[in-house]
């Protein structure tokens, strides 16, 4: 008989593609989640049950495993249910902790360019013929628009999120460190702490195994001064932004040259050669909502002088470094941003960092601010959109910028910015209400 297993909270995409996985392995799997999604649509798709809203009803009694999101408070009913029925219950965090002890593991870590440079290593492998199994925080059309690949070796491929401190379940053999910033702040308060639980999870990299590090990057090299005094310290390879990284990459940004450079000295270290990552990394044409293309259903107005894209970024590195790509590919076209804020708390962490990311964009169109369910409590009285446009308005030389109350009056607004590359940039909903109007070259 199969063994059972239910995911509450199973539209993230992260659990979803951990989902994925236990099928794969001849599971039952169920699921909930508080809304309907792509994600959870191509679930069902595959054969997944699934239903929207949490009830103790929807555990399965014959379940043998229930994983939940870190999103799932302990007041969840089906989780208190799994619980009082005696069902094995693990985070997340906890259940992937358990697969990466099964496989020879790669994980890329970091607080900017994790599926990206974790989809590059991916292909990279896969060129070489090593057939790894890949858990990915977005959708590949490689994958055939999936964030999960089943492979049938040794060797697995994973993101490893900070958030919530989930990394430290994980137990990899090879590590990429892409970065590490001020970033999860209501999990860890400051960037101290958050430097150092970089540290710790760098310290579970076994003497056998390496870790490949940006040595411009001055919070990860602080993170690996002690891992390096280690008596039993991994191999650490160390990469030189701009020296080493010289990719013929269809994706523009210097962050992808680098997630480039890194992928392939991860690869590097298991035999593969320099030539196989050059023969696939030019074909990658990016993922799921890292600067995606958009396709409009209809022109509705619009000239064929506006390009859209969909991305992301919803921290302030990430969104200046974004412009900064965009802004160099295309750099006769002004540059629109339509930006939704995403999580209260990183608003008002990160808020003087929020009133000068955007200052390369011509033009920003600011939507209301996206609350995250069960990580505001206590957070009603802090800033919001407005006040962001209002300290970005009151600045010297302020950019044309509008604080709307809904996409779709964006998107009358948008008509006038001729010549122009248009990005759609947000974690929250943005994406979802952009893809009612839009078609993707990639979905």
């Amino acid at each position: 008989m199969k063994q059972k297993a239910h995911f509450i909270g199973i539209g993230g995409i992260g659990i979803s593609a951990l989902a994925r996985y236990y099928a794969s392995q001849g599971w039952k799997v169920t699921g909930s989640d508080l809304t309907e999604s792509e994600l959870t649509r191509g679930l069902r798709h595959d054969g997944v049950r699934i239903v929207i809203g949490h009830s103790a009803k929807h555990i399965p009694l014959d379940a043998d495993l229930v994983v939940y999101s870190a999103a799932v408070r302990n007041e969840n009913p089906e989780l208190q249910c799994a619980r009082k029925l005696g069902i094995e219950t693990q985070t997340y965090a906890e259940a992937l902790g358990d697969v990466t002890r099964k496989y020879f593991t790669f994980a890329v870590c970091g607080a900017h360019g994790k599926s990206t440079t974790t989809a590059m290593l991916s292909l990279i492998l896969i060129e070489a013929g090593f057939d790894p199994t890949v858990i990915l925080g977005t959708k590949l059309r490689e994958f055939e628009n999936s964030n999960f690949r089943r492979g049938k070796s040794e060797y697995l491929v994973i993101e490893a999120d900070e958030f919530n401190k989930s990394f430290l379940h994980y137990s990899p053999q090879v590590v990429i460190a892409t970065n590490v910033d001020k970033e999860h702040l209501d999990t860890y308060g400051n960037l101290g702490n958050v430097i150092r639980t970089f540290s710790q999870f760098l310290k579970k990299v076994p003497k056998s195994g390496a870790i490949v590090v940006n040595r411009k990057d001055r919070n990860s090299m602080q993170a690996f001064r002690s891992v390096r005094k280690m008596r039993h310290a991994p191999k650490m390879i160390y990469i030189n932004q701009g020296k080493d990284s010289h990719w013929p990459l269809q994706i523009p940004g210097k962050f992808n040259q680098l997630n480039a450079e890194m992928a392939y000295r991860a690869a590097q270290f298991v035999g593969i050669s320099k030539t196989v990552a050059r023969k696939v990394l030019p074909r990658y044409r990016g993922s799921w909502r890292r600067m995606e293309q958009l396709v409009p259903r209809s022109k509705n107005g619009r000239g064929n002088d506006q390009l859209f894209f969909s991305d992301y970024a919803h921290h302030p590195t990430e969104i200046a470094a974004t412009i900064d790509a965009l802004k160099k590919k295309y750099p006769k076209k002004k540059l629109v941003v339509v930006f939704e804020p995403h999580h209260i708390g990183r608003l008002n962490d990160l808020f003087k960092e929020f009133t000068s990311c955007f200052d390369e964009a011509d033009a920003l169109i600011l939507l209301p601010i996206y609350h995250v369910a069960g990580r505001e409590k206590g957070l009603e009285k802090l800033k919001v959109a407005k006040d962001l446009f209002n300290a970005m308005r009151d600045r010297e030389n302020p950019k044309k910028k509008m604080c709307l109350k809904n996409i779709q009056q964006s998107f009358k607004l948008l008509k006038k910015y001729s010549n122009s590359v248009i990005v759609f940039m947000g974690a929250g909903t943005i994406d979802a209400n952009v893809r009612k109007v839009f078609n993707s070259k990639l979905l």
